[in-house]
């Protein structure tokens, strides 16, 4: 099968120059958690920028220092299995599409392969996630504050973390994208000490400062439970790997906690995980 097959053509791009403000008015408009970005003059791929890297640099407002620029680019007519290499290789959710001159034709995302030939490939019903879904995650209890909540999300690198109760069970989901509609960039003023050299004389002020002011990501102070997601949609280690791709274009979802017996939750399979099946087949 080929790239163009089942990628989207013709995606939202963002020109550089762009603000950071400017890109979080896309991903609050489009509700997508990455965009193409390309050279206005030329039109040719600069990058990407994401909804991770724009919650990893608050400080920075011009897009152009905090844009991915190590993006995987495909051709049309390169096979899919090309993609999905590139994707598994640099751990990268989606691959830029363009044409002979350069220019952005389409993005072909995990979703897409998952919506438009996983979900669709009724081979894959002989095939469980056993092997693909991850055994190793970072959970977040319910009453922690939306703060470290991010702070746990982006240190497991996941787009969505488990929460868990007093008594260790699963209750809820929470992503990015729900940390995202609850935050804001406030601008802050900072303090810190000047050192002085030996050349330099301080005598006047023994303690010198620096007054600085700083973008941050502020989020409200409540705890997690109050934005998760708490309608749960679940997989088992023996579903399959067609059935699992239903569920998550169903529901639209990328990741579904894996559970056994009575609700434990023993991982998390994600759709980045079972498109690793296509380079196996």
């Amino acid at each position: 099968m080929k790239v163009k097959t089942i990628m989207t053509k013709d995606p939202v791009v963002i020109e550089l120059p762009a603000t950071r403000s400017y890109a979080l008015e896309l991903f609050r408009k489009y509700n997508v958690r990455a965009f193409p970005v390309v050279n206005k003059k030329t039109g040719e791929v600069s990058g990407v920028i994401s909804i991770k890297r724009l919650l990893l640099h608050p400080d920075e407002d011009q897009l152009a220092m905090i844009i991915r620029r190590e993006v995987p680019v495909v051709k049309p007519d390169d096979d899919l299995k090309k993609a999905v290499r590139k994707m598994v290789e640099l751990d990268y959710r989606r691959v830029v599409v363009a044409d002979d001159s350069g220019k952005v034709v389409g993005i072909l995302t995990v979703g897409d392969i998952v919506r438009r030939y996983l979900a669709k490939n009724e081979k894959l019903k002989d095939i469980t996630i056993e092997n693909y879904y991850q055994k190793n995650v970072g959970v977040v209890w319910h009453g922690t504050p939306l703060k470290a909540a991010l702070k746990a999300l982006l240190l497991c690198n996941a787009m969505a973390i488990p929460v868990i109760d007093d008594d260790g069970n699963l209750v809820g989901m929470v992503d990015e994208t729900d940390l995202l509609k609850d935050s804001e960039v406030i601008r802050v003023m900072k303090q810190t000490a000047l050192a002085a050299s030996s050349e330099e004389d301080w005598i006047l002020e023994s303690n010198p400062t620096l007054l600085f002011e700083k973008a941050e990501l502020q989020l409200p102070k409540k705890p997690v439970e109050e934005i998760m997601n708490r309608e749960l949609v679940v997989a088992t280690p023996h579903m399959s790997v067609y059935d699992v791709a239903q569920k998550m274009v169903n529901y639209e979802i990328e990741q579904l906690p894996v559970i056994r017996g009575e609700g434990e939750l023993v991982g998390i399979v994600r759709d980045m995980d079972i498109i690793k099946v296509i380079l196996n087949k």
